[in-house]
């Protein structure tokens, strides 16, 4: 009897579910939550019914092969949640920004381009990611009433703002629950998000020309919340700062940085003195030959929090400067340098520091330096040392 009732429910689920499902949402007018999710069926849209379930609160419908929603759809006033992924959808249902109840919206970056005026969803918590588009309804204006986001917000597409008082439209200033802000200029393939992963492959940002934006007023008008832990900018191409980052007494709460493919920045901002920094990654600024005093702000005591600093792909960087009468890097416990091939003097590893962890990969003319190094180092569990020929035998 098993063997004939699974028998049963799997003819169902390959040639009868959606006249089941049509049945279910014809007769359940007073269902709240709805999941299909990672239903092995092979219905690629949801019946036209669902539109009447005016008191639907959540629906899922992850992982499934749906990819057409009816345009009914747009009159579930009341729905708060609503997961799309790994749902491959070309088009949505014009309408899509009346769910004004809707808090939290799950889905890749590609489905959400595609609803138009999304910053008419007030309640919207939760948007991971926001692709700035040049028709109207996609502009970075979108994000201005969105005051409810919280946890992590993607902003793609920058380069497609004109000037900086159009990026303030988006008054990031006034999103106090946001955790976390990644700032991406023209990013190529990526990213892709799944699972919380995001994977990018950054190209070229601008090609000279007059019609270039200007870059640093872009990223002067998208100054965060005051109370931000994570920042991320990448493919900005200017050799400036924005003040509020230089001038940085605001950010007191601020953990963790990531500057990647700034092509053009030659030094760092003053992030030393961000009392509650603990992360630390530069990677791919290919103008960047020294890092010295601009980076601790000129105060004793820099770095006071930091326990993780990576330096990765920095073609020209060659460079640590040394810096007297500077207690630096009290918390020091991961220290990663990679891909430095021209590095020759790095003052930092010459410092009593407590890391714990240390790699170097492919940096220049490091290998006489570190036996003094390592002496230093004594409270190292992990070592990982990948040297050029010539550094090894100085090594030896």
């Amino acid at each position: 009897m098993a063997v004939q009732r699974r028998r049963d429910w799997l003819k169902l689920k390959q040639g009868e579910f959606y006249k089941v499902l049509k049945s279910i949402l014809k007769y359940s007018k007073s269902l709240r939550v709805l999941d299909l999710s990672y239903s092995n069926t092979e219905i690629s849209k949801l019946p036209k019914a669902i539109g009447h379930l005016s008191h639907l609160r959540y629906l899922d419908i992850s992982n499934t092969k749906i990819c057409w929603l009816p345009k009914l759809f747009c009159k579930l006033y009341h729905l708060h949640v609503l997961n799309l992924q790994l749902c491959d959808f070309n088009e949505l249902p014009e309408g899509m920004n009346k769910l004004t109840n809707l808090h939290h919206l799950c889905a890749e970056s590609k489905t959400v381009s595609l609803i138009s005026g999304i910053g008419k969803l007030l309640c919207l918590q939760e948007l991971k990611e926001f692709h700035v588009g040049k028709k109207k309804g996609h502009k970075i204006e979108e994000l201005k009433d969105l005051k409810e986001l919280r946890g992590q917000l993607l902003i793609q597409n920058l380069e497609n703002i004109d000037n900086k008082e159009e990026a303030m439209n988006a008054k990031l200033r006034e999103k106090k629950h946001l955790d976390a802000l990644h700032l991406y200029f023209e990013i190529k393939d990526g990213p892709v998000t799944r699972s919380g992963f995001i994977l990018t492959r950054m190209l070229k940002v601008f090609s000279k020309s007059e019609n270039t934006p200007n870059l640093k007023g872009l990223l002067e008008g998208h100054e965060p919340y005051c109370d931000i832990k994570e920042l991320v900018i990448k493919g900005y191409d200017s050799d400036m700062f924005p003040s509020w980052l230089v001038y940085r007494e605001r950010f007191t709460s601020l953990k963790s940085i990531h500057l990647s493919s700034c092509d053009k920045l030659t030094s760092l901002p003053p992030l030393g003195q961000l009392p509650s920094l603990r992360v630390l990654h530069i990677e791919t600024l290919p103008a960047l030959r020294k890092i010295g005093v601009e980076l601790y702000g000129g105060v004793n005591g820099a770095v006071p929090s930091l326990e993780d600093l990576k330096l990765q792909d920095l073609k020209e960087f060659e460079e640590w400067l040394e810096v007297q009468g500077q207690r630096l890097f009290p918390c020091l416990k991961k220290l990663h340098i990679e891909q430095c091939l021209k590095l020759t003097k790095f003052a930092l590893l010459m410092l009593n520091l407590p890391v714990t962890e240390l790699k170097i990969n492919s940096c220049g003319d490091l290998g006489s330096a570190l036996p003094r190094c390592l002496q230093r180092l004594t409270s190292l569990t992990m070592l990982k040392i990948s040297l050029p020929t010539h550094d090894i035998s100085d090594f030896a």
